[in-house]
């Protein structure tokens, strides 16, 4: 019988130590925000004395209810709060390392921890179930708890979209006297098979409508103002062609200089090139032994070089 208590004994610790260990408390559950934050207040108790000063641990906050700000038909101005309940959502999980120790170094079984949640981490008003394990053996600290983090989120309008149009306008011409509209019928009747003319902003005198000596002076000036752009137009062009031809010029006569000069090389005698050996010793009466050498071609030609 003792043996069959042992056993039974043996087989329920291990099933309540991978249940859960220790406990955690938090000392507000419906944090509110403040400046895109929530900051989670918890008090933490390993279950004994942890091995280590600081144990990794696990964050896992998975969103259960989002809270909607949203503009309706029927509160187009102030906006309402719709909880959305939300299924099937991954979890937002943070890594932590918490300290059980304090100054000295000494290790104790239950710690205070501060956790900040913050917006640009994916975190918005809402509810959320969080969850803590150690990140060494997976092990849940105390059990799952629910959280509301209290804030507002973004309006989003959710208004029908309703397209409407101005009423048309009455026709002036109706509230006109009979003797105006015959007027202006005889005036459309006149001017009909003409092109309609621009708006009165946009109109301008041609010059058939100026005097017939405003509109000559009109013509001379604009046929004079195209002479001219002509002119500096055909200049322009005429000066570029003469840049590249001098280009060309110089670039055929550098080619044509070179030729010459490799031609010139080519053609000197070999004994015509100046020796690069170092001069001999002078003679006792001060003559040098080293014969004279012919500097051109053209002097040995003639015979002016020394024997």
């Amino acid at each position: 019988m003792v043996a069959a208590a042992l056993a039974l004994i043996g087989a329920w610790l291990p099933a309540t130590a991978a249940h859960a260990a220790g406990t955690v408390t938090i000392a507000d559950r419906s944090p509110k925000e403040d400046d895109g934050r929530w900051k989670l207040k918890m008090t933490i108790n390993y279950g004994g004395t942890p091995h280590l000063s600081h144990i990794p641990m696990l964050f896992s906050f998975t969103p259960t209810v989002h809270y909607e700000r949203a503009l309706t038909d029927q509160s187009p101005e102030k906006p309402i709060l719709n909880r959305i309940p939300l299924q099937n959502q991954q979890s937002i999980n943070e890594s932590m390392d918490v300290g059980f120790s304090d100054g000295s170094g000494k290790v104790f079984s239950i710690t205070k921890f501060d956790f900040v949640l913050r917006r640009d981490r994916g975190f918005e008003a809402g509810e959320y179930e969080l969850v803590i394990k150690r990140a060494s053996d997976g092990v849940q600290m105390g059990q799952k708890q629910k959280i509301t983090l209290q804030g507002e989120n973004e309006i989003i309008d959710r208004r029908a979209i309703v397209f409407t149009g101005e009423k048309k306008k009455k026709d002036k011409a109706a509230d006109k006297p009979d003797a105006e509209k015959s007027g202006e019928t005889e005036e459309a009747q006149g001017s009909e098979g003409e092109p309609a003319s621009e708006p009165a902003e946009a109109e301008a005198p041609s010059a058939a409508e100026l005097p017939p000596e405003r509109g000559a002076a009109a013509v001379a000036r604009v046929a004079r103002v195209a002479r001219v752009a002509r002119v500096a137009r055909v200049a322009r062009v005429a000066r570029v062609a003469r840049v590249a031809r001098v280009a060309r010029v110089a670039r055929v006569a550098r080619v044509a200089r070179v030729a010459r000069v490799r031609a010139w090389r080519a053609r000197r005698p070999r004994h015509a090139r100046r020796s690069l050996a170092p001069a001999p010793a002078a003679r006792a009466d001060g003559s040098s032994s080293r014969r004279p050498l012919c500097w051109t071609a053209r002097a040995a030609s003639r015979g002016d070089c020394p024997a």
